[in-house]
């Protein structure tokens, strides 16, 4: 609660501007550097196995949260997970595995460890992860532009474009970054001051990424976001590579979701 008041209160673009500065990309933070150079003939970093909150308004470098973010090590991820430890690095282990290589692969690689070590399945933990495994489950991207940034009739031709490069091959990122350019445009913060400030924002913004079943569509840990509910159902019916444009009339907005990877368990 203390968190959310006090991120309620930076409203000001120069509160902004700060929380850009401080943020500390994946390349720089030495702990996340450690991390994706680490190989199996190494023990795993103390430092990741400790769960880590600073609490406040502004996350720390150190945080679990943000280095299990920043973490693109397969490998160190499935060994954190058979580790005994924590169990919301744990949970941050799994939830970074399954949006680093999605459904598909984490699944039918825990399966295999489950099948070979049985004994595993003793931890409630390992028994939820295999309980997820059974059921169906999507890893989307999304895009989003709200109506009072543009007409619904302007958001649905800019969608379209935006599918269409996408059907043509065009990597997901490489359409995101083009689309933010295109429809950058500047505006002027005053601050509490009275002075004024000339920031930019973009109409086409980033929902980021889900991880989505009929029992979890969060973004938790790694963001505090929620799916509309209405979607989950049309999106767990997508199939990897889909292109589905969908309506949350709650926020006033259009969402187009790229599904990256659709998975169905085993019979």
């Amino acid at each position: 609660m203390g968190r959310a008041i006090c991120m309620l209160r930076l409203v000001f673009a120069v509160a902004i501007s700060v929380a850009i500065a401080a943020f500390v990309f994946a390349e720089e933070n030495p702990v996340i550097a450690q991390a994706n150079a680490w190989t199996h003939d190494q023990p795993i970093p103390a430092e990741l196995l400790a769960f880590r909150d600073s609490n406040g308004c502004f996350s720390e470098p150190t945080d679990t949260y943000v280095v299990f973010d920043g973490i693109t090590n397969y490998d160190l991820l499935r060994a954190i997970i058979l580790q005994r430890g924590d169990e919301r690095v744990f949970e941050c282990a799994v939830k970074r595995a399954l949006l680093l290589v999605g459904r598909t692969r984490f699944f039918h690689d825990i399966r295999e460890v489950y099948a070979a070590t049985p004994q595993l399945l003793s931890q409630p933990r390992h028994r939820a992860v295999h309980a997820r495994s059974t059921l169906a489950h999507v890893l989307v991207d999304g895009l989003f532009i709200d109506d009072g940034d543009m007409p619904r009739d302007g958001a649905d031709a800019v969608f379209a474009r935006i599918a269409a490069d996408l059907r043509a091959g065009v990597a997901f990122d490489a359409v995101q970054k083009k689309y933010w350019d295109a429809y950058e445009y500047a505006y002027t913060e005053i601050l509490s001051d009275g002075s004024k400030v000339t920031l930019h924002r973009t109409r086409v913004g980033n929902y980021g990424d889900f991880v989505i079943s009929e029992r979890d569509h969060s973004a938790r840990p790694f963001r505090s976001a929620d799916l509309p509910e209405q979607h989950v159902r049309p999106l767990l019916s997508g199939r990897t590579g889909d292109i589905i444009i969908l309506r949350d009339e709650t926020e006033h907005r259009s969402i187009l979701y790229r599904v990256r990877d659709a998975y169905s368990p085993p019979a």
